[in-house]
């Protein structure tokens, strides 16, 4: 079967709820989401209600799971009316989403039920660490039988979640463990630039862990799990964009609007295309994932240019708006400081680079 671009109707149909939501729901609740530096519990249960946060199939008592795809269109929504809500909320069910691909069956009738209660489970995918970042093949975190030791950064709801997911290595490769609060220590909170809402920590894990079953299914719920910066940085990238269009069409200077200038007008017009390019080559990636023949080169390339779209936008759109791209008035500012923050969970600049060459024959 090809690349389909077309979505379907299910997905256009996601796709203009999650719209609506997040214009009338989401973005409104930012800033003060931000000061308190967490989303509020009523925005979670919502965007749970709408199935996104953490699908679960129908056999654990759930309402279904996502294709990849999907679920990174559903992601992209979200995060235009806020990156740090959308990655909060889907960051916290994402566990979820890998129990049900790479869990035993044991492991996902204990764990699985509590994600789709009223008030649904917190919880965590553990992968970037010091050195490491997002890179799984130069982790660190060793999971040994039943004992993981290791340190990660920008761990998510560490501080409240009920299940977690460590991914490390063995001397197999690729290894991954369920963990419960008490076997691990938060050593602190991480007070971050941007992405406020979405609080992260340093945690420190030397205890017992259950490790899920390795192979196939282990590698495609790791990457799944990575899938979701991307689809928030679109996201992201998106909302900048757009702001700042229809800025540059409301503010004059010189007797017309500032967008009939080209060094407005072609600034936004690249802004555009990045984003289109960044979005295909993640729907690339995650149509791949689907097929069950991703690559972490796939996903880094599709990363890396979905940060760096990210981060370029979050810079234009506050140049668009002059002074008032620097000041709380307008979102903008919010959206950079965002799309850097996120940048850093994956480092696309010499992560993603560092991953594709792997993939790329060298040799006469």
């Amino acid at each position: 079967m090809g690349f389909d671009l077309q979505p379907t109707d299910e997905q256009r149909a996601l796709q203009e709820t999650l719209r609506d939501f997040a214009r009338e729901v989401v973005r409104p609740a930012a800033r003060d989401c931000e000061t308190a530096r967490a989303t509020s519990p009523e925005i979670v249960r919502q965007i749970h209600d709408i199935g996104v946060a953490a699908p679960v199939d129908e056999s654990y008592g759930g309402g279904g799971v996502l294709d990849a795809v999907t679920y990174c269109m559903g992601a992209e929504e979200l995060a235009w009316g806020d990156p740090a809500i959308a990655y909060q909320v889907l960051g916290s069910g994402i566990a979820a989403v890998a129990l049900g691909v790479a869990g035993s069956e044991e492991q996902k009738a204990r764990h699985l039920p509590a994600f789709v209660q009223a008030a649904p489970a917190a919880s965590f995918v553990a992968v970037g660490e010091k050195v490491a970042g997002g890179d799984i093949e130069s982790l660190e975190t060793t999971i040994d039988e039943a004992r993981v030791t290791g340190t990660k950064y920008g761990v998510l709801n560490a501080t409240d979640a009920a299940v977690g997911i460590v991914v490390g290595r063995t001397d197999e490769g690729v290894a991954a463990a369920v963990v419960e609060p008490g076997s691990y220590e938060i050593v602190k909170p991480e007070d971050k630039l941007g992405l406020e809402a979405a609080p992260t920590s340093v945690v420190r894990f030397e205890g017992p862990g259950d490790p899920l079953p390795q192979g196939a299914g282990l590698t495609r719920a790791v990457l799944w799990s990575k899938l979701l910066t991307g689809a928030v940085a679109i996201g992201c990238a998106r909302a900048s964009f757009e702001y700042a269009a229809q800025y540059a069409t409301e503010r004059e200077a010189f007797g017309k609007p500032i967008g009939a200038f080209q060094a407005i007008s072609f600034r936004i017009a690249d802004m555009a295309i990045e984003i289109d390019a960044a979005r295909l080559t993640l729907w690339r990636a995650a149509w791949k994932l689907d097929r069950g023949d991703a690559t972490p080169a796939d996903i880094a390339e599709a990363n890396g240019n979905a940060l760096k779209t990210a981060v370029r936008c979050g810079d234009d759109g506050v140049q668009v708006l002059g002074g008032h791209g620097y000041i709380r008035d307008h979102p903008v500012e919010k959206w950079f400081r965002d799309a850097v923050t996120l940048s850093v969970f994956d480092a696309p600049d010499v992560l993603g680079d560092a991953i594709v060459a792997r993939s790329v024959p060298v040799g006469g």
